[in-house]
């Protein structure tokens, strides 16, 4: 299984088909672009921001790609949420789906991408802690603060985006291996 250029510079992605099928495809574009777009518009941004389904697409598919490669890899059936969470994240950033179309009043706001990442992960993590009452709150948004700025100013990968899940949920008491995919 092989990543690669077509002739007019596309990538093929058949053999996903192989593993999963279109409407497992679909489904995850689907949630990621209804996630995206909630949140640009909680954000007020519709008129300067859009979301370009071809990078999209393509991060769709660079995440089951590695899912894939991974599941492989290992001679496993189904990822656990930090794997899940973490590739997700690497491929939506590495893609940058979120597109500016005018300027922005904030400079913030020019790392969409970034902050959609930071508050989307967040909020999962959150979800799937069993005591969200340890969670303190400064903790929380020192830790989104630290994912934005490595986001924005240094290199990640998607196994160090694991590390960083794995760690926060072991460090409010939540099992990290809960099985999803």
């Amino acid at each position: 299984m092989e990543t690669k250029e077509n002739q007019e510079g596309r990538m093929e992605y058949g053999f996903i088909l192989d593993y999963y099928t279109m409407e497992d495809l679909q489904e995850r574009f689907g949630v990621w672009y209804l996630d995206a777009k909630k949140f640009i518009e909680k954000k007020g941004l519709t008129d300067c921001v859009q979301i370009n389904s071809r990078r999209l697409g393509y991060a769709v598919c660079d995440y089951f790609t590695d899912m894939i490669r991974m599941k492989e890899f290992h001679e496993i059936d189904h990822a656990n949420l930090n794997k899940i969470y973490a590739y997700s994240a690497y491929w939506f950033l590495r893609r940058q789906p979120i597109q500016l179309i005018s300027d922005l009043e904030q400079d913030m706001d020019l790392y969409i991408n970034e902050l959609f990442i930071v508050n989307n992960l967040v909020a999962k993590l959150k979800r799937h802690c069993s005591h969200r009452d340890v969670i303190q709150k400064q903790a929380l948004l020192e830790m989104a603060n630290l994912w934005f700025y490595n986001f924005k100013f240094r290199i990640f990968t998607a196994q160090s985006l694991e590390m960083a899940i794995c760690s926060f949920f072991v460090a409010n008491g939540s099992r990290s291996t809960l099985k999803n995919d």
